[in-house]
């Protein structure tokens, strides 16, 4: 009896959703393809794209928060680009497709707390 409620409470309590378009994609090599991320999730301000190759563990390719510019790995910065905005909506472009694309693209939304940094400087007078 436990175990169903809390399936019950797994599967009802959480309407937010993160959704990634198109489900599946097919192209030829040399074209650029995109893939969207998109988040209902209240106050999360930040979207990241992995990637998975066959047999491998997720590579985080970057992430892109509501504001500010995309932060992409340094292995995947001639290959992809993002565009959007975190706060809703990423898209990732992948460009000039070869073999090596093949994988599994992964979306996931975030709370980033973001913060400036400072440093106090004492003078003496």
């Amino acid at each position: 009896m436990k175990r169903n409620w809390i399936i019950d409470l797994i599967r009802f309590s959480h309407s937010d959703q993160v959704t990634q378009t198109p489900l599946h994609l097919i192209r030829n090599h040399d074209v650029s393809v995109t893939i969207e991320c998109s988040h209902t999730v209240s106050g999360y301000n930040q979207i990241n794209w992995y990637k998975q190759t066959n047999g491998e563990g997720l590579a985080l390719i970057g992430y892109l928060y509501a504001t500010g510019t995309p932060q992409i790995e340094k292995d995947f910065q001639n290959k992809t680009g993002m565009s959007g905005n975190g706060g809703s909506r990423v898209v990732l472009t992948i460009k000039d497709l070869s073999a090596s694309d093949s994988a599994v693209y992964f979306c996931a939304a975030s709370y980033t707390v973001l913060q400036s940094c400072s440093t106090a400087i004492q003078k003496c007078l």
